[in-house]
């Protein structure tokens, strides 16, 4: 069952293009990273998903609803975080925890919001605007936990938390998704801390096609290769990057055939992505 799909979307913000006929989807219960550099409209996608942005042409459905249209039941289905969220600064911890009881009531589990509160060292009386960044998150993203939703839209989930933080929300998200009934669509700029929990990956790449492509897939197929400086590489098709350093070049790809006087790279997730995208 697809739980998002966006058909032909494209976005201009006056003349100036975002992308053309964006295509993709995400299944029941699976973990999709939606990806790419800065400017490639990740954002701009989020967006127009929960209807706060019409798109110059196209259409996205979450649970077969369009997405400017979504009725309160499959609203309540969902968890979003957006990116710079705004978490009611003039409220105490207490009472927007009371909000958002009150708005999920039977969904919300309060165990999860205080099981990930309590590592906070934090009063619940305290203000939300005395909390460093991190920590907002962190309330935020408990809060959103509690909600039990069926699908989680996390834009930027990493903004303002240290490795710390990082490393926790990974855990919690981890143990909320393992029955496999959970949907969840999510950026991010530190891809590496994805490595483990994406099943599909959503890469969007300006003047290219997003490529949607299984996580396992794409880090076997997907190759890093070093050759001498000398060697010409024009005739190699299959390139999506090339690296030149002081003494090699190294070519990135989804290489079918050997190349000839090359030794493969051991890539991390991060390499990979950098090597699909560039890194600059």
């Amino acid at each position: 069952m697809k739980v998002i799909e966006c058909q032909n979307l494209t976005q201009y913000f006056g003349k100036k293009k975002i992308y053309e006929n964006l295509n993709f989807s995400v299944e029941q219960g699976c973990v999709v990273g939606l990806l790419g550099k800065n400017g490639v409209g990740k954002s701009t996608t989020i967006n127009i998903l929960m209807g706060n942005l019409k798109p110059t042409s196209g259409r996205c459905l979450i649970y077969g609803e369009e997405s400017d249209k979504l009725s309160a039941k499959t609203r309540a289905r969902i968890g979003l975080l957006y990116e710079g969220h705004v978490t009611y600064d003039y409220l105490k911890i207490i009472d927007l925890y009371k909000l958002y009881e009150q708005e999920y009531r039977v969904r919300f589990k309060k165990e999860r919001f205080y099981d990930l509160f309590k590592k906070l060292e934090v009063d619940e009386k305290q203000k939300i605007s005395t909390l460093s960044c991190g920590q907002r998150s962190q309330v935020v993203l408990g809060l959103i936990f509690a909600s039990d939703p069926d699908l989680l839209i996390l834009d930027d989930y990493s903004l303002g938390l240290d490795t710390g933080y990082r490393r926790l929300f990974v855990e919690y998200l981890k143990d909320f998704i393992k029955k496999g009934d959970k949907s969840v669509l999510m950026t991010t700029h530190i891809v590496n801390d994805l490595d483990g929990l994406l099943n599909e990956l959503i890469i969007m790449r300006k003047n290219h096609k997003p490529l949607q492509i299984g996580f396992d897939e794409f880090m076997t197929t997907f190759k890093g290769l070093s050759l001498n400086k000398d060697v010409d590489i024009k005739g190699i098709k299959e390139i999506q990057s090339v690296l030149e350093l002081s003494d090699q070049k190294q070519i990135f790809g989804f290489f079918k055939d050997e190349i000839p006087c090359s030794k493969e790279i051991n890539l991390s997730f991060e390499d990979a992505f950098l090597g699909l995208t560039g890194r600059y």
